[in-house]
């Protein structure tokens, strides 16, 4: 069997590297000062003399101040997130005892461990009441806030009220509740924009003068609970002396990691400063804020895998020279991650020249001025003139019209095509990652591919995620016969005790073969 290979972050979990919405948060919390040396150096390193320095660079850059993404920023974050995934938020945040489950196992504690702690500092047990009936949201907002039925919560609530030091409890408590009541109010204000009027003749635009009148401040929402996130480490550290407060205080900052990791988004804020990566001299201040950030992106991608990467693991990588094993052949491989760990784990397996970058990588430099990408040796970074790393080929459409990354979605659709089948491990066809998802919806429409997605177990059924993909990719149903779906074990990702995930997909494939 030939087949075509595709992987997402959720592919390299297994390595011990963290997914997208954790590997977000992080980039924020970067000190970035070496990353400010190296700019200096490449300035200082310029000609001059030279039409680069003259024309491109403003005056006197030599000295200018290089800035970087701060607090300044923040209100934008917040603003996308919750403009563009508030309805995550809102189903998030009422369901918070989900929430506080996940944040309680990641900490480590026991509901036992909790139950005693609350019950011996407040004398109550821990969910016997909440706050549904002595708290209520005004209904025209929204009837559907149920935060105040959350048994952890309301175990908040209570130990805000009973005595002590609770003034961190209370900001993250506050900030939990001015997410969820933004996230409504977000949703009000955009329906009453939508429909100051409900009717009125299309060929009187006074009344398109007086649509999107009204905003929420966005600055009173959100910015409580990303600085407090920002400020955190990450982590839980709760030992047999935490009190109830370091308890209840380690699962708050959990929630928050867990819920921001979801739904943080900074297309926004990128968009708004990239165009300035072409324009040095109308914005010195955004310009060298995007180059700061994509180079603290690749520093910390380089200094994570090194750090937290265990080869020993077995993982989907270490898969596929499974698959190669047993006399298959692998037509070409895409990623959308940024390291190089697949190439590292596969060595000479499969020919570096079919494995592709699509969302760029830690080997990949953009360079404005020229619209042009370069790849080069890991370890080392172009100094001639002002490049930045290329690895957010999402926000920044702009560098998909060079030849070479044109060139890599060309090369790999055809690799695709010449494929019995591609299979999707770890990946989930998000929005802002169209460019992807367009190049698997032609190859399943247009030239008749079999796709396989490959993803952990879950309570959806195969109908509802062959839906899902259909929604993300815009297939027709007609093509849903040519999809697969195939499940496997988060831990050993076996589809079951003797069936891998290579096994299904050869199976599926074999049986389908005319006789």
């Amino acid at each position: 069997m030939k087949i075509g290979l595709f992987f997402g972050a959720g592919a390299e979990v297994g390595y011990g590297l963290p997914l997208g919405g954790r590997f977000a948060i992080d980039l924020f919390r970067q000190d970035n000062t070496d990353e400010k040396n190296a700019l200096r150096s490449v300035l200082t390193g310029i000609d001059r003399t030279s039409v680069y320095a003259t024309k491109w660079l403003p005056d006197g850059y030599i000295n200018k101040r290089i800035h970087a993404f701060g607090k300044t920023e923040f209100r934008a974050l917040i603003e996308s997130s919750i403009e563009y995934r508030r309805t995550i938020i809102i189903e998030r945040l009422n369901a918070l005892d989900t929430l506080f489950e996940k944040a309680r196992d990641h900490c480590g504690l026991t509901a036992e461990r909790v139950s005693e702690a609350f019950e011996s500092f407040t004398g109550k047990t821990f969910g016997e009441h909440t706050y549904s009936q002595t708290i209520k949201v005004n209904p025209t907002l929204s009837q559907g806030v149920r935060l105040f039925e959350s048994e952890f919560y309301s175990a908040v609530l209570d130990l805000i009220r009973a005595e002590g030091d609770t003034s961190q409890i209370e900001k993250y408590a506050t900030s939990i509740l001015q997410l969820l009541i933004g996230s409504y109010g977000q949703e009000l204000v955009q329906k009453v924009n939508q429909e100051i009027f409900t009717e009125a003749p299309d060929d009187l635009t006074i009344f398109d003068d007086i649509s999107g009148m009204f905003r929420l401040e966005f600055d009173k929402i959100g910015n409580t609970a990303l600085e407090l996130l920002l400020k955190s480490n990450g982590g839980c550290t709760i030992d047999d002396n935490s009190s109830v407060h370091d308890i209840f205080l380690a699962i708050l900052r959990e929630i928050l990691e867990i819920l921001f990791s979801e739904v943080l988004d900074y297309q926004a804020l990128i968009d708004s400063h990239w165009r300035y990566l072409y324009s040095p001299r109308e914005d010195w201040a955004k310009f060298t804020k995007m180059v700061i950030f994509l180079h603290t992106t690749r520093n910390y991608m380089l200094e994570h895998v090194k750090s937290k990467f265990d080869g020993t693991r077995d993982g989907y990588y270490h898969d596929v020279l499974d698959l190669l094993d047993d006399g298959h052949e692998v037509s070409g491989v895409g990623t959308a991650n940024y390291n190089s760990l697949f190439k590292r784990i596969i060595g000479d397996r499969v020919e570096p020249e079919a494995i592709f970058h699509l969302n760029g990588g830690v080997s990949d430099f953009y360079n404005p001025y020229k619209n042009t990408v370069s790849s080069l040796p890991e370890g080392q970074v172009p100094i001639d003139q002002i490049y930045v790393p290329f690895m957010l080929t999402q926000s920044g459409v702009k560098p998909l019209t060079s030849i070479g990354m044109s060139r890599r979605y060309v090369d790999l659709f055809d690799l695709y095509k010449s494929s019995d089948a591609i299979v999707a491990i770890g990946y989930n066809f998000n929005i802002d990652d169209n460019h992807i998802n367009g190049l698997f919806r032609q190859l399943i429409e247009d030239e008749g591919r079999t796709f396989f997605w490959v993803l952990p177990k879950s309570n959806e059924s195969d109908t509802r995620l062959k839906q899902l993909l259909e929604e993300k990719m815009r297939l027709p149903t007609s093509a849903r016969e040519r999809v697969h779906i195939v499940r496997v074990d988060r831990q050993t990702r076996m589809v079951d005790q003797n069936t891998t995930w290579i096994s299904a997909v050869v199976s599926t494939l074999a049986d389908a073969e005319p006789e």
